[in-house]
C-alpha cells in the first residue's frame, strides 16, 4: 500500500560517558541507525498520550494507526531514559521488547558497553548506592514524516535530564531524533533509528531557583508528566 504523505515545510568524565553510551536526549534515538528522513512529512488526526509511569512494565501495545506509531517512538525512547536502564539485565530485556529481531543485535551492541561504562561512574555508583538520581527524556516535538500500515518515521525533538542527589550535577542534553518502526507481531517494532545532538536553545532563565529547591532535588520526588502528542 502507497504511503501517506504531506507536504511542510558537570562533570567531564561523565559527560563523554553518556555520549559515547548513547544514553543522551531520549537515548534510544541516539544508539545506531543508518537511515535518512525523507523531506515530507504527514500529520496525525488526533492527540493520544503517552503514560509517565517509569516503573510499570514495558507497554508495547499501541494502535496501529498514525497516533499509535506516534506514541510508540515516544514511549521507546522515555524507556531507555530511566535509572532502571543502568540495572543488570534491564537494557537487553527492553532492546528485545521493543526491536524487531533484525535490529536488536545492533541495538544492544551499540548501547551495552555505554551501558557499561556508565554504571562505572558517578551515575553509576550512585544507582547502586540507593543515591536519588535523575534520568529522564522528554520528547517535546514531534513530526510524522510518512506513514503506511506496516510502517512509520517519526522526527521529534527533547532533552534529556542526566544526574543525581550526590556527585553529579544534573545536566540536560538536547538532540533530535528519527526513528523508523515497523508493524511486526501486533506491535510497533523498531527497525532503525538515528540522532543527533542540538538544537539547542540559549538559555535565558537563571540557574538558581525561587520555589526553595535545587537542580539536585530533580532525582528526588519529582516526576515526569505524560506526553499528550
Amino acid at each position: 500500500m502507497e504511503e501517506r504523505r504531506a507536504e511542510s515545510k558537570g562533570d567531564g568524565k561523565v559527560r563523554w560517558t553518556l555520549v559515547a553510551g548513547a544514553v543522551v536526549l531520549i537515548a534510544l534515538a541516539f544508539a545506531i541507525g543508518r537511515i535518512s528522513a525523507p523531506s515530507e512529512e504527514a500529520e496525525p488526526d488526533s492527540s493520544p498520550t503517552v503514560s509517565a509511569s517509569t516503573d510499570a512494565e514495558l507497554d508495547t501495545k499501541y494502535p496501529h494507526s498514525p497516533e499509535g506509531a506516534i506514541l510508540a517512538a515516544g514511549a521507546y525512547q522515555r524507556a531507555f531514559a530511566d535509572p532502571s536502564i543502568l540495572k543488570p539485565g534491564v537494557l537487553k530485556r527492553r532492546v528485545d521488547a521493543v526491536a524487531t529481531p533484525d535490529y536488536a543485535g545492533r541495538m544492544l551492541e551499540a548501547n551495552q558497553p555505554g551501558t557499561d561504562r556508565l554504571m562505572e561512574e558517578p551515575v553509576g555508583e550512585g544507582v547502586r548506592q540507593g543515591i536519588p538520581t535523575a534520568y529522564f527524556g522528554v520528547p517535546v516535538v514531534y513530526r510524522l514524516l510518512s506513514y503506511a500500515p506496516e510502517r512509520a518515521r517519526i522526527q521529534n525533538w527533547g532533552f534529556t535530564i542526566v544526574g543525581n542527589a550526590s556527585t553529579v550535577e544534573p545536566a540536560a542534553y538536547f538532540g533530535t531524533a528519527t526513528t523508523e518502526l515497523v508493524w511486526q507481531d501486533d506491535r510497533w517494532k523498531i527497525a532503525s533509528t538515528r540522532g543527533a545532538f542540538g538544537p539547542t536553545p540559549e538559555t535565558r532563565t537563571p540557574r538558581e531557583g525561587a520555589e526553595g529547591f535545587e537542580l539536585e532535588d530533580l532525582a528526588g520526588d519529582f516526576k515526569p508528566y505524560g506526553l499528550a502528542p
